[in-house]
């Protein structure tokens, strides 16, 4: 009991719940995620979601250009800072997924 206190503590849930998210996930349910976990993955959804939406904006302008017969040239330090920030988001979408699935699958 001492250590699914402990467990289901370090996750944000309650014993119960951490309990019903085992059973659910090895009867092939959704992944259940602690309120934690789902705050995070709201945030990561909302920032690639702002990501995507620059993305098409410079496609846009792009486009535009070409069919306007000038040049594109792409401002190769933007395009990098966009890569870190799309990296970080992945990382922490990695970080949070893992936590999860840590615990369903018996590595921990």
């Amino acid at each position: 009991m001492r250590q699914l206190a402990e467990v289901s503590h370090q996750r944000g849930m309650t014993r119960t719940g951490w309990i019903v998210a085992l059973v659910r996930s090895r009867l092939s349910s959704p992944v259940q995620h602690s309120p934690n976990e789902h705050e995070a993955l709201r945030a990561i959804v909302r920032e690639l979601n702002r990501i995507g939406g620059n993305i098409n904006q410079i496609a846009r302008a792009a486009n535009t250009s070409v069919l306007q017969g000038r040049a594109v040239e792409p401002d190769l330090s933007a395009i990098q800072e966009a890569e870190l920030v799309i990296e970080r988001e992945l990382a922490q979408l990695r970080h949070a997924l893992h936590d999860n699935a840590d615990y369903w699958d018996g590595r921990r």
